[in-house]
């Protein structure tokens, strides 16, 4: 269903009108990526207002609401509303900026701001069961990842920088199609891969490290996210110890995936393994996250979301171990909750690679 339909039919009887000033829900709502622009949704009408850098192509672009030339954006907003009868416009509050909501009480009047939590929590959940056009695009952006993945095993070798390895990443996620580089993707070495969010630097690779990269292509706005952790030479015992614990601990967490699994129980099956093998304090982020047009969203898997899995959601499950100043590893794939359980849309492979 066409996303701005969706949250029409969604929206309560108690919702008149929403906006959307934030790049993320614009580009869900309309499809279109752009650095400004404001929607405006009613229970009949949405717009699109948006300035003359973007006006022709958003003309040609956007089709599921009228697009509009921002000339005085608030006046503009209020004229609109009022012409449909609105008494009530609601906001997304958690980003919304001050300056923003202080102009919008003052030149919507009589228009009131609703700043409550229910727009944000009903734009949440329409982003969180997503449909198998948007999951296609899951899947393309993973299958460009998985190849990257599989090229990098073969650029990797003693002598070589992090960034030397980045920048490799970068150049073949554009070469096979990616519609940007995504976040900004780690690959961390030997010690610097104790560091859960290490960016590259120009720390040499050598014989014995571990390598990890945590990188994703984009296709059609939605992202993929992926981590492997690669050795380089030969591992110790130790290291070998660690990475196995990581893969057992993410198939434990894959044991629990299901429509109704709670969230935090997911994040306990692999958390648990880890502590019981030794590792507490080893691991100390979230065991995954939501991905859609963002690379973070909710709901997660961490030790406190009591969200249930509904099928739809895109998630990451990536369970990891840190030993501080010595070397890391985290494994990391992203899943579709399913009916019957889930559909892992990485493909590459999980047993440890020694290059």
């Amino acid at each position: 269903m066409d996303k701005i339909k969706r949250l029409q039919k969604a929206m309560p009887d108690t919702m008149e009108a929403a906006i959307f000033r934030d790049p993320s829900n614009r580009f869900y709502l309309t499809g279109m990526r752009s650095s400004a622009g404001t929607v405006v949704v009613t229970k009949k009408h949405a717009w699109l207002i948006i300035d003359f850098r973007y006006f022709e192509d958003a003309e040609k672009k956007v089709k599921n609401c009228i697009v509009i030339e921002e000339t005085a954006l608030y006046e503009q907003i209020r004229g609109l509303l009022l012409e449909e009868g609105v008494r009530t416009l609601s906001i997304h509050s958690g980003l919304t900026s001050l300056e923003e909501h202080i102009a919008m009480t003052t030149v919507l009047y009589p228009v009131q701001i609703d700043i409550s939590s229910k727009l944000h929590k009903l734009i949440e959940t329409l982003r969180m069961e997503e449909d198998e056009e948007e999951i296609a695009c899951h899947r393309k952006a993973q299958q460009i990842t998985d190849h990257v993945f599989s090229h990098i095993c073969g650029f990797i070798r003693p002598g070589l920088t992090e960034l030397d390895v980045s920048r490799e990443i970068g150049v073949m996620l554009t070469q096979l199609g990616s519609d940007d580089r995504n976040f900004n993707f780690i690959v961390a070495s030997g010690e610097n891969s104790s560091l859960p969010h290490g960016f590259a630097t120009n720390r040499m690779i050598r014989n014995g490290d571990f390598v990890t990269m945590d990188f994703g292509a984009v296709y059609g706005g939605y992202l993929a996210d992926m981590t492997r952790t690669v050795a380089v030479g030969h591992v110790s015992d130790e290291q070998r110890k660690v990475y196995e614990t990581v893969k057992e601990a993410q198939k434990r967490a894959f044991d629990k995936i299901r429509p109704g699994a709670i969230c935090k129980e997911v994040d306990a099956a692999a958390r648990d393994y880890i502590y019981e093998q030794g590792y507490r304090g080893c691991f100390s982020h979230g065991l995954g996250h939501s991905v859609g047009v963002e690379v973070h969203e909710n709901p997660r898997f961490n030790e406190v979301c009591t969200e249930k899995l509904i099928p739809g959601i895109v998630i990451t499950v990536e369970p990891g171990i840190y030993l501080k100043g010595r070397f890391g590893v985290r494994i990391e794939d992203m899943i579709v909750v399913r009916e019957d359980g889930f559909e892992d849309l990485a493909t590459s492979p999980k047993e440890l690679i020694i290059l």
